[in-house]
């Protein structure tokens, strides 16, 4: 998902990528909402992980942002071309399912167990 959505196209010379979500930005709501869905069933998956809640805040905000400004047109397009908020969850989210430090590390700064 994350990878449609967000680095999906190579641009030719460059070593930069999209992915689906600033075209399909260009759609007025349609685009924002498909967007927005791809980014919360990751958040979705995380919390079903039983990730830090920490965690799961910080993605929230991450696709927050992302939903509010790539709602803007033309800019939130440009936005989506740059921001991508789906890779940035997707490696919070394999940082603390896959290292037991991690999640420990957010649990003892947060003073609360799950």
């Amino acid at each position: 998902m994350t990878r449609i959505f967000d680095d999906l196209i190579e641009v030719p010379g460059t070593g930069r990528r999209f992915g689906l979500d600033p075209i399909i930005g260009l759609i007025p709501v349609i685009g924002d909402i498909a967007g927005a869905v791809a980014s919360f069933w990751i958040i979705a998956e995380a919390a079903n992980f039983r990730l830090p809640r920490i965690v799961l805040a910080r993605m929230i905000v991450y696709a927050g942002v992302d939903l509010v400004i790539g709602a803007i047109p033309l800019f939130g397009d440009f936005f989506d071309f740059f921001s991508k908020a789906n890779e940035r969850n997707l490696a919070l989210f394999r940082r603390h399912a896959s290292d037991p430090r991690e999640r420990r590390s957010i649990v003892a700064a947060s003073g609360k167990g799950w």
